[in-house]
């Protein structure tokens, strides 16, 4: 049986042990953890040794404060191994950061008997930090205005918020369906603070459009803008004007007893073609119309046969522009071979 003066002396022994062991984890570094040389992807820290008998330090990095370790960062926490140069601070570099993202750090030591209690983050830079805003230029704008609005195009404007950036994207979006129909590219010319202007082209007449713009360079692209409003990044193409009448004159030739051919000069370049109205002149009744698709060009000729007439039968002609906005005016019939005449018996 043990006696008392043996369980004093096991009891002494096994204290002993503990604080021996307790001894052996090495001191928590710092406890000030200084974070500089910060950019958007990157920082330096720096923090007391004050240890002697550490193998090395892990340092944790969070970027919020719940505990939870950034998982985006590999590996993490980062083991430092111990700094033999004879000086008190060790350094670490942090890198692969997110840009424009809050961080807190903690950092500990530890030896083959354990590690150390991590270092508490007190403040910005000491232990927790921003990352600088990325390399990326700022977004234009945020006004794009929009004028000389036509059936098929527009021009815009917008300001240059960067110093830094290669140029700028356009994006032209039907306004209803969200479907991107352009992406222009831009080269910046007007500098910080002055304005961009550009022409937008080849869109279809009547449709709402929106507009968005976006600078770039090498490390990325900005935001896009949001339109907005009428007239800020939002508009509107015109209607396709009516085309012009064709003719006037509208020559008459080739007549046989059941047809003629007909020309006439064409007057405009938005047209999608021509319509040739055929009356019998002594009742004006309208016995046929032919459609034809436009193929001279402004100012060129356009040619039609008119067939399936009544012989010894005088008939007069009316010919008219349309698109997909209107019809024009039909020409007169005002004389024989223009647009009057009266078939073969």
């Amino acid at each position: 049986m043990l006696n008392k003066k043996n369980i004093l002396t096991i009891t002494s022994l096994s204290l002993l042990l503990t604080a021996s062991a307790t001894a052996d984890t090495p001191a928590t570094p710092g406890p000030y953890v200084g974070v500089y040389a910060i950019t958007e992807n990157s920082a330096r820290i720096s923090y007391l040794d004050n240890s002697s008998d550490e193998d090395g330090f892990k340092v944790y990095i969070y970027n919020n404060t719940d505990g939870i370790l950034d998982s985006t960062i590999s590996p993490n926490p980062i083991i430092v191994p111990k700094n033999d140069s004879g000086s008190p601070y060790q350094y670490t570099n942090l890198t692969d950061l997110t840009p424009h993202q809050f961080y807190e750090v903690k950092v500990t030591a530890f030896n083959g008997d354990g590690e150390s209690a991590p270092t508490n983050p007190s403040s910005e830079q000491g232990g927790r930090f921003t990352t600088g805003d990325t390399c990326i230029p700022e977004m234009p704008g945020e006004y794009i205005g929009v004028w000389n609005i036509g059936s098929s195009g527009a021009r815009i404007s917008f300001k240059d918020n960067s110093d830094d950036e290669d140029g700028f994207k356009a994006y032209v979006y039907n306004y209803h369906t969200d479907l991107l129909v352009d992406t222009l590219f831009l080269d910046a010319v007007a500098g910080k603070d002055g304005y961009q202007y550009t022409n937008i082209t080849g869109l279809d007449a009547n449709t709402l459009y929106k507009v968005k713009i976006s600078a770039y360079n090498g490390c990325g692209e900005s935001k896009k803008t949001t339109p907005s409003s009428a007239t800020n990044g939002r508009f509107r193409t015109n209607p396709t004007p009516c085309p012009a009448m064709p003719g006037e004159y509208v020559g008459v030739y080739d007549v046989t007893s059941n047809s003629a051919r007909i020309s006439f000069l064409d007057n405009s370049n938005n047209e999608s073609g021509f319509k040739a109205y055929v009356y019998e002149y002594s009742t004006g009744t309208l016995v046929d119309t032919i459609p034809m698709p436009s193929v001279s060009g402004v100012g060129g000729y356009q040619y039609a046969n008119i067939t399936g007439l009544k012989a010894d039968t005088k008939y007069y002609v009316r010919v008219s522009a349309f698109n997909s906005s209107c019809e024009s005016h039909k020409t007169t019939s005002n004389s024989k071979n223009n647009g009057r005449f009266k078939t073969n018996p």
